[in-house]
């Protein structure tokens, strides 16, 4: 699963997916300079947390998720 958040006008995005050589889980961090932190787990629950401390930590950041269907500021009709 993928995850956007933007922040004036840069997009940073982590996946959370299973490591390709096990049944461990990862959690890829892609930061708007298109470098990646990469962090494995062995337990869901970690992982669960992890998710949830970096989430709160992005929104403190001022990272939101994109918005959907909005306009360019101009009124129609």
């Amino acid at each position: 699963m993928l995850w956007f958040f933007e922040r004036q006008r840069s997009r940073l995005y982590y996946e959370v997916r299973r490591q390709t050589d096990g049944d461990n889980y990862e959690l890829v961090i892609t930061h708007p300079d298109g470098h990646q932190d990469v962090e494995h787990f062995a337990d869901s629950l970690e992982l669960l947390d992890r998710m949830e401390r970096l989430q709160h930590r992005l929104h403190a950041e001022g990272w939101q998720p994109p918005r959907q269907g909005v306009s360019s500021g101009r009124a129609t009709g």
